[in-house]
């Protein structure tokens, strides 16, 4: 007996410290970044680190994760809350729908909160675009289904799967480590193109025979949508959409212009630089880099996100009339909206770090591995479990991400993999600890009964098609 506790005392010690937590979080309701700072310092301490020593790993993890997420939370947060005040989300999800008609409704509403749902969080989303499902109900007098489904299954999807949403953004930090630039970049593209599908899959199947079975009428006991302080501005459509997928294109570039360096098939000439630095005066030195530079700086997720939160900042602010002290208010509101998030993910990271310096993390990593799984399946599988235990899809992620970062560590070259089957996993459904279970209830006019076995219904097939595509890629490359 003391020999296999021995043996297993790593173990024994992670399965104490997820049991306390979920007990913490939903037995007690304690806030998840308290939850998972108690859980760390027990897990330190019981898994033999010095006192000390559990401080300074909790640390290392804080400082760590802050460090690769602060600035695309906040941008992402700002870029998100300008298109929500000018207007613009509203703006395309409009047009989308006009080009479409009326008998397309649904396939347009999924197409529009695609593109709405890749840099705005799923609530913002929500609260932009439901009115506009209200009214097209009233005027089609058809199910709410038809035109909310599409809705919440293209706004989740993209909210787990597609950076800069705080998640996802999150387990690439956890589970890339040193390799999270190129990481966040495939995510990106690799995140968007899985999401689609997935929509449509929701649609299609389970979503749309069960829009033809249940008649849902608007809900009248709610108003008819957020009232806007201000007029929406946007009119260019063009220009709302160069500022929704301008970081998937920054991205892409980056990224492509990098690979073609690497397989020595990019041109010579974009890697030139024009001048000698000794003959230019120092204030223009920073000028004097190649093509192949300036596209992996415009690469970078920072830079390509910063690049259209300028764009939005000028186009829907400054132009617009703002004052600087409206524009500071506007960016302090957006800024508000992630601040908890922040804790939350470095709460994360120092679970992470904690679970790593005491060993336990090897422990994890050598047991999955010897699961008669493949890696894919298993992250699928730990996030899928989080999701249910926590609800919270963002802290789902981010605690299944800790406890998979030392399998990870032991797959180079499949840490891409491992977050989109992380982040399948938590699309697996909802529950009534998650904010969005009463979003979809309450707006949706739906019962409790209809959220926790129907919607989930459609979101189960969704993630498991998800985990099917990513074993076949894993099968047929790794």
């Amino acid at each position: 007996m003391n020999d296999f506790i021995h043996n297993h005392w790593p173990g024994i010690c992670a399965t104490t410290a997820l049991i306390a937590l979920l007990v913490l979080i939903i037995r007690y309701h304690v806030h998840a970044f308290i939850a998972l700072f108690v859980v760390s310092l027990g897990l330190g301490l019981a898994a033999g680190l010095a006192p000390a020593a559990v401080i300074d790993a909790i640390h290392k993890g804080i400082g760590n994760i802050l460090r690769d997420v602060v600035l695309l939370l906040a941008l992402g947060a700002i870029l998100g809350r300008l298109l929500d005040t000018s207007g613009a989300a509203e703006l395309i999800a409009r047009r989308i729908i006009n080009a479409f008609g009326n008998q397309n409704a649904s396939l347009a509403i999924l197409f529009a909160a695609f593109l709405i749902g890749i840099p705005i969080l799923f609530n913002v989303g929500f609260l932009v675009l439901i009115p506009i499902i209200w009214r097209l109900q009233r005027e089609t007098n058809q199910s709410l289904l038809r035109f909310l489904l599409p809705l919440c299954f293209s706004l989740g999807v993209t909210h787990s799967l597609v950076p800069p949403h705080p998640g996802i953004v999150g387990a690439v930090n956890a589970i890339a480590g040193t390799n999270s630039d190129r990481v966040m970049v495939e995510t990106i593209i690799f995140g968007i193109a899985l999401s689609m599908p997935l929509a449509l899959i929701g649609w299609f199947g389970p979503g749309r025979w069960w829009a033809n079975r249940q008649f849902v009428a608007s809900p009248t006991n709610l108003s008819v949508g957020p009232e806007q302080a201000e007029p929406a501005v946007a009119k260019s459509f063009t220009l709302a959409l160069v500022i929704i997928l301008a970081p998937l294109v920054l991205s892409v570039a980056g990224f492509g212009a990098t690979l073609l360096a690497d397989l020595k098939r990019l041109p010579e000439r974009m890697t030139y630089v024009l001048f000698d630095s000794g003959d230019l005066p120092a204030y223009l030195r920073w000028l004097n880099h190649s093509p192949l530079g300036w596209l992996q700086f415009f690469g970078k997720p920072t830079v390509a996100l910063f690049v259209p939160t300028a764009i939005a900042f000028y186009a829907y602010g400054l132009r617009r009339g703002w004052s600087q002290a409206k524009l500071a208010k506007l960016t302090s509101d957006a800024l508000i909206d992630v601040g908890g998030m922040l804790f939350l993910f470095g709460a994360a990271g120092g679970f992470k770090e904690v679970i790593q310096a005491t060993g336990v993390g090897k422990y994890i990593a050598d047991l999955m591995q010897g699961l008669p799984l493949s890696p894919v399946a298993v992250a699928f599988g730990v996030a899928a479990m989080m999701r249910i235990a926590l609800g919270s899809a963002t802290a789902a992620i981010l605690t299944a991400s800790a406890l998979l970062a030392g399998l990870a560590s032991n797959l180079p070259g499949m840490e891409t993999l491992l977050v989109l089957a992380a982040a399948c996993g938590v699309t697996i459904g909802t529950q009534p600890a998650d904010s969005g279970f009463w979003m979809v209830k309450e707006y949706g006019n739906l019962s409790t009964s209809d959220v926790l076995i129907r919607f989930n219904g459609c979101r189960l097939p969704m993630a498991l098609t998800g985990l099917a595509i990513l074993l076949v890629v894993e099968w047929w490359f790794v």
